[in-house]
């Protein structure tokens, strides 16, 4: 699929957060500049983020928006 997508990375509602927690970075941002994708959904608090600043810095660039709730 290409073009105006939607990434949405959530936890489960009964996910053990010891051992599975939902993770975005880098990888995550460049597969969806080749995908296309202009979103990308966070549950705030539950997601770990690596390399915030360099994965929101080029999120910006490609004009991703990136959403926590």
């Amino acid at each position: 699929m290409r073009g105006r997508l939607t990434v949405v990375k959530i936890a489960k509602p009964d996910q053990d957060m010891r051992f599975d927690v939902p993770v975005v970075g880098l990888p995550t941002v460049e597969t969806m500049i080749e995908a296309g994708a202009t979103c990308l959904c966070l549950t705030a608090g539950k997601t770990l983020i690596f390399d915030r600043e360099e994965m929101l810095g080029l999120a910006n660039k490609n004009r991703i928006a990136v959403v926590a709730a």
